[in-house]
């Protein structure tokens, strides 16, 4: 994580990405601002799960498509550092300081209760691609049961994982390692058949850190098991090296602009509008959807639907967007005097996230910190990246990753209280992940090491949180940034996982195989950082966010006051209104969520599509480079 700190900064610009090659679609492709326009559908929002709505609604060839994006091509206006993988970490840290607002919403959280009080810098893409362009790019599934629950839960068996892992197949191609670039210090286990040939590009880093070695091992002698399918086939538990959203052959970050926009345009009559920042939805009196109002340096303008609206503005712009549209909590609306469409409770409530915090090693071997205080290792990752796509800037980071349930385990000290409070979870739902990162992560995240020594990081994280939090307006106008409180770490079960994530943590530092490479042990918390309150305490100076806020447009039932569309992704109350994106998720799912959200934006648009033909299946028409 310190590939975001000042010295690997300067350097950036000398590293070669492959995007002026690619040759972007130009002309026709984009609309053009000011001008009135009518689309068979419209989606507001470029990110991950409207790239994909859009592109295999716009390749049907039966319909107009318009994308609102309130940003551009990310390549454009940000450099190679949200290309390059060994740069995923910039600009996401806990502070606006470096942040690029071109691509960036700059959000800002509410003082967090669970944090110290502390706001935090919350990442979101503002650009093609949305968070496809701006998270740490691992790519892996959810379980089997996970997805049963889901399909329990919003009363849907067509969101059983048998049933979606068609649309995870078409979204993607998975590339296998390259034994003769990539160094063969941990094995790398895949299962191939769970793949297809989609737009996405799934693939293998050419370097793993040295310290991603001995954290294989002593997960091993820690009682972890190996996943020797990997994890993108129904189940979780155990370790593996998981692939990232990355071009195998040009080490570059496949993100939804990439893989589904970029190649929906050569192919497609899809209208892309850029720096276009939607400001209200419009409806008739029959409470149906007929279009946005747009707006680009300052004029407004109308785009309207034939069709449907398709709202894919992420976690916190799609609930804000409702709700300065007419629908949303009653009381919110009328506070801002924005006239009431349809007394919707439950948007921007119910938000879920994943926050993470570390435990730190110093290690006799290369880390990350090897590069940063040392100018002439680093030039020579990037003339390894420049010349054949090797070295460690093809890393997005993130090497073994350990997903366990921890509350069977007796000696961590979970509690009678918390084990009924996870009694819910499906059995091969974890309840932690842990991330194996050669680099500093530091008692505040951000922070620089103590000194020029190697340091490396296990990132502990839960990934069935009770905390909830919410999102709500500032202005009936969406220039104003929206209100967000994701209110991690306040749920007291939460604060047991935690503690008990850092105590397993523990034992892994604590095998042979992670003496040989740290015989110091623990650097942060500390050895002396014992009891339940003082590691608590640590973990709540120091924790920060996966950036997977979600739930905030609640996907459920009717009869539940605070779902806010179907199973369909149709909004409940008004016609034509759909929300596709992470915040129409019914739950978190454990551990990384973007593989989901390409798998919804599939899904919802196959469920269109079939519903405008009459015909079904997963036979979506391939869409490839």
């Amino acid at each position: 994580m310190a590939r975001f700190l000042a010295p690997l900064l300067l350097a950036a610009a000398s590293v070669h990405s492959q995007f002026i090659h690619n040759q972007l679609p130009v002309g026709s492709s984009f609309g053009v601002p000011n001008e009135n326009a009518t689309y068979d559908y419209v989606v507001v929002g470029g990110g991950t799960a409207g790239s994909v709505v859009a592109a295999r609604l716009a390749q049907d060839g039966r319909f107009s498509v318009a994308v609102v994006e309130a940003g551009g091509f990310y390549e454009l206006e940000n450099g190679n550092r949200s290309v390059i993988p060994g740069y995923d970490f910039y600009s996401s840290g806990p502070t606006l300081a470096g942040v690029n607002p071109l691509i960036d919403w700059e959000f800002m959280t509410t003082p967090q209760a669970g944090g110290k009080n502390i706001s935090i810098h919350y990442t979101r893409g503002r650009c093609l691609g949305g968070s496809s362009a701006r998270n740490y790019m691992v790519y892996q599934r959810p379980t089997v049961g996970t997805m049963q629950r889901w399909a329990d839960v919003v009363g849907d068996q067509s969101w059983t994982w048998e049933n979606v892992l068609p649309y995870y197949k078409q979204s993607s191609t998975l590339t296998p390692p390259n034994t003769k670039l990539r160094m063969a210090n941990t094995t790398t286990y895949y299962d191939a058949s769970v793949f297809g040939k989609g737009p996405l590009q799934v693939g293998y880093s050419n370097y793993i850190a040295p310290f991603a070695t001995w954290v294989n091992l002593g997960w091993k002698q820690a009682g972890d098991t190996i996943r020797t399918q990997g994890m993108q086939s129904g189940e979780l538990l155990g370790h593996s090296i998981l692939p990232s959203s990355l071009d195998a052959q040009s080490q570059e970050r496949s993100s939804a602009q990439t893989s589904y926009i970029n190649l929906a345009m050569k192919a497609t009559q899809l209208t892309i509008y850029t720096h276009a920042l939607a400001k209200r939805i419009l409806f008739d009196s029959t409470k149906t959807a007929t279009g946005v109002v747009v707006e680009t340096r300052g004029l407004p303008f109308t785009i309207s639907a034939r069709r449907e609206v398709i709202l894919s503005a992420g976690a916190f712009n799609s609930p804000q967007l409702l709700m300065v549209s007419g629908v949303g909590p009653a009381a919110t609306l009328q506070k801002y005097h924005i006239p009431v469409v349809r007394n919707a409770p439950g948007v921007g409530q119910n938000m879920e996230d994943n926050p993470f915090f570390a435990v730190n090693v110093a290690a006799d071997l290369p880390t990350g910190s090897s590069y940063q205080n040392n100018p002439a290792l680093f030039a020579q990752a990037i003339a390894d990246y420049n010349s054949d796509r090797t070295g460690y800037l093809t890393s997005a980071g993130a090497d073994i990753i350990s997903f366990q349930k921890l509350s069977n385990r007796s000696e961590l000290g979970i509690s009678a209280h918390a084990k009924q409070a996870l009694s819910w979870l499906p059995d091969d739902w974890p309840e932690a992940m842990f991330w194996s990162f050669a680099v500093w992560i530091g008692a505040s995240f951000g922070s620089l090491p103590p000194d020029a020594r190697n340091y490396g990081g296990i990132v502990g994280s839960i990934t069935a949180p009770l905390s909830r939090g919410w999102v709500t307006i500032n202005s009936s106008d969406t220039a104003d940034l929206p209100i967000i409180n994701p209110n991690m770490l306040t749920d007291p079960t939460d604060q047991e996982v935690a503690v008990a994530t850092v105590r397993r943590i523990r034992d892994l530092l604590a095998t042979d195989a992670m003496k040989a490479i740290a015989p110091e042990g623990e650097v942060f918390p500390g050895p002396n950082v014992t009891s339940f309150e003082d590691i608590l305490s640590a973990i709540q100076g120091q924790y920060f966010t996966f950036a997977h806020a979600s739930v905030t447009n609640k996907m459920g039932l009717s009869n539940d006051r605070m779902a806010v569309v179907d199973s369909k992704a149709r909004v409940f109350g008004v016609n034509s209104l759909r929300v596709v994106d992470i915040s129409a998720f019914p739950f978190l799912p454990p551990g990384q969520p973007q593989a989901t959200v390409y798998m919804m934006g599939e899904k919802i648009a196959d469920d269109i599509l079939h519903g405008e033909s009459g015909t079904s299946g997963h036979e979506s028409q391939s869409m490839s480079s």
